[in-house]
């Protein structure tokens, strides 16, 4: 089993746990054709080109695997908060806050008090699918491993988080500490919770504690590791973290638990990467590249007089040369 196979293993598993939570909470979904048609699409993509580019078979698959995930991953977040029998946690979650002397009010205040570092926190919190784009497109050329972690690291982190969503639900500071619905997601979380929620359309982020923004923003950074533009994407995503408690209503231990949810899935996500973990590891780190096409033409090398692969920009295992 190669990581292709085992992301679309967790996919399918995340949709088979969507139908039954969905099922036995009464809920429809609707609007799902797009998804569904677009993850077929770029399989297609793959499919044609996996001899006649490399690269652009690597990234339709990857696109395909994005858009299920995301989907799936959504959905499962709406199961398990409607199967939740267990109370609103933000009490306990605040008091967690005022224990680490977090004081969500008082940074909301400055935060608003000075307009151009709000935009800047807004711009950073909004920047995932820049950074998605721009990060997941250029490692697909250059070091397809690194696009193969990010996006394990990220299903796993979903695995983590929904049941931690389960025991402890959460509709957010704002909300919690002004009353009533603030942030536009509340509005699904509150008719989840009340079984009024009985069809599901768009979906929206409801994940709270812990924050997969902040998952997002240490796997993004991650992504960009020993390369020369490190230091501004982790800027970035730094400002990504910060902008958290405001943009996106979250408590302090939000951000806590997130990094320590990122820290836990990158380390399951290495460990079933590594080539000598067992069978799957070595497979795993074969790039798309070479796992869809069956031979790769060896040139040989007049300075040293030995072959070696052409040089796809993608750093891979060695092949044998064709007879």
């Amino acid at each position: 089993m190669n990581a292709h196979a085992l992301i679309w293993l967790l996919i399918a598993a995340f949709a088979a746990a969507d139908i039954l939570l969905l099922a036995a909470q009464g809920i429809a979904i609707t609007k799902f054709s797009i998804p569904v048609l677009g993850m077929i699409l770029m399989c297609g993509v793959s499919f044609l080109y996996r001899r006649r580019s490399p690269y652009i078979a690597f990234l339709s698959i990857t696109v395909a695997e994005i858009v299920a995930f995301s989907y799936v991953g959504a959905l499962l977040t709406y199961g398990a908060l409607a199967a939740s029998p267990f109370p609103m946690a933000d009490e306990l979650l605040s008091r967690a806050d005022a224990a680490l002397g977090f004081d969500w009010l008082k940074w909301a205040a400055f935060v608003n008090a000075h307009p151009k570092f709000h935009l800047v926190l807004a711009l950073a919190y909004s920047s995932i699918p820049v950074q998605g784009f721009g990060l997941i497109g250029y490692f697909a050329v250059n070091d397809t491993r690194r696009v193969q972690e990010f996006l394990l690291a990220a299903i796993l982190s979903i695995a983590l988080i929904t049941p931690v969503m389960v025991l402890l639900p959460a509709v957010g500071e704002p909300s919690h500490h002004l009353g009533g619905v603030v942030e536009r997601w509340a509005q699904d979380i509150l008719a989840l919770r009340s079984h009024t929620l009985l069809v599901i359309g768009d979906t929206d982020g409801i994940v709270f504690f812990p924050s997969f923004h902040t998952v997002l923003a240490v796997l993004f950074a991650n992504m960009a590791r020993d390369r020369k533009w490190f230091i501004p994407v982790l800027i970035l995503n730094l400002l990504m973290i910060a902008s958290v408690p405001t943009e996106g209503a979250h408590y302090g231990v939000d951000v806590l638990s997130g990094l320590a949810v990122a820290c836990v899935a990158l380390g399951a996500t290495r460990y079933l990467l590594a080539p000598s973990t067992n069978t799957f590891g070595a497979m795993a780190n074969m790039p798309a590249a070479i796992a869809v096409t069956p031979r790769i033409k060896l040139h040989e090398d007049e300075a040293i007089g030995r072959a070696h692969p052409i040089d796809t920009g993608i750093s891979a295992t060695k092949v044998a040369a064709d007879p």
